[in-house]
């Protein structure tokens, strides 16, 4: 998702979290005008009702803004947050390319687009988990197939890519102790 859709997701937009969990994005809500559908893998799921075991009465949406009154928070404080995050690291080799030239939100996308190709996720999953629109007639008007399934088994690898990048079992505990630090 764009860093802006994260920012916004709403707590209504949240279906099956029991099952199959998802996020539903209306197509107002899209840059492409679009509805999307993202399924949520474990990680990205414990990070969700982490959210929602500390949600107050009447909160709309999955990570409210400490400032704005029950709003989201702006998608500028994901850019704030990721250098705060950067700046606390200790200096190393590892943090000093970080800390020279720290990514920005939207560059999780280009990370993650590239890693599931590196990972062997064929183009059309790609896509299909980026929200990008097949432009060609067969996309156009052809092939209607949401990619459900495939967008799943997509982020699913991704996250035992980066389960296994950060050394850690992909449950949701050791993520929302790890996205607390």
């Amino acid at each position: 998702m764009r860093p802006g859709e994260v920012a916004g997701a709403a707590i209504a937009e949240l279906a099956d979290i029991d099952n199959a969990a998802r996020l539903e994005m209306p197509a107002v809500r899209m840059k492409g005008g679009r509805a999307h559908v993202v399924p949520l893998a474990a990680m990205a799921l414990g990070i969700v009702r982490a959210q929602l075991d500390r949600a107050v009465e009447g909160q709309a949406h999955i990570f409210p803004s400490a400032f704005a009154d029950r709003g989201p928070i702006a998608r500028h404080s994901l850019s704030q947050a990721l250098k705060r995050i950067i700046g606390e690291l200790p200096v190393s080799r590892a943090t000093e390319r970080l800390k020279s030239d720290p990514p920005t939100p939207h560059d999780f996308r280009r990370t993650l687009a590239t890693g599931l190709a590196a990972l062997g996720v064929l183009r059309e999953d790609r896509l299909a988990v980026l929200a990008h629109a097949q432009g060609d007639v067969h996309g156009v008007h052809y092939d209607k197939h949401d990619r459900f399934n495939e967008k799943r088994a997509a982020l699913e690898k991704w996250e035992a890519h980066i389960a296994d990048i950060i050394g850690s079992p992909k449950t949701a505990d050791n993520v929302v102790r790890l996205a607390r630090r």
